[in-house]
């Protein structure tokens, strides 16, 4: 982004941007969708996209940042950070967002979340299990988070792509048993 500043105008202006970006994508393929449209779409002139955004990307890229920061307001409740507790939070709120990831995964842009998650992740880390992490190299730590970052992406992925059949209690059931080690079986 070129300028991410604060000012309520261009604040409004994104939202605006971001808004009509996403209703286009409900009409038409992503890749389909010109700056012109998603401007013309948002009442708003051209130059005004640019001075907040270089691409389409972008926009999606803000929208999904908005929604880790929400995500992690949501961690900041919980009384205890465990794996089946974080990720049970984390199903929970995806699911209230499931027409937003369909609509990425239609437009096989899922792998922006994923990137966002890449980029977002260490700081839920060093937020919150600091007290985990200490002893472990960089090293150590930058390939942690790729793993952990990219499990809950691709189960997150092909719960979606299934159809979200399973509530999120058991997403965070398995995601808890790979993440421990510690297989939850069947009866």
């Amino acid at each position: 982004m070129n300028d991410k500043s604060m000012n309520p105008i261009s604040m409004r202006s994104r939202k605006w941007i971001i808004d009509a970006l996403l209703r286009l994508m409900e009409e038409k393929p992503y890749h389909k969708i010109s700056v012109k449209e998603i401007t013309e779409t948002a009442e708003l002139v051209r130059k005004t996209f640019y001075r907040n955004f270089q691409t389409k990307e972008e926009v999606l890229q803000e929208y999904i940042t908005g929604l880790m920061i929400e995500v992690e307001k949501e961690f900041e409740t919980l009384d205890a950070i465990t794996p089946f507790a974080m990720a049970k939070l984390y199903f929970e709120f995806w699911q209230e967002h499931i027409e937003f990831l369909k609509l990425i995964q239609k437009n096989d842009l899922f792998v922006i979340l994923l990137k966002q998650l890449d980029d977002y992740l260490p700081s839920l880390n060093e937020r919150y299990k600091a007290d985990m992490m200490e002893g472990f190299d960089e090293t150590f730590l930058q390939y942690y988070t790729a793993f952990n970052s990219a499990g809950i992406w691709h189960m997150l992925e092909k719960w979606i792509r299934h159809g979200a059949v399973e509530p999120p209690e058991e997403m965070a059931q398995i995601y808890s048993d790979i993440t421990l080690n510690n297989p939850h079986l069947k009866k």
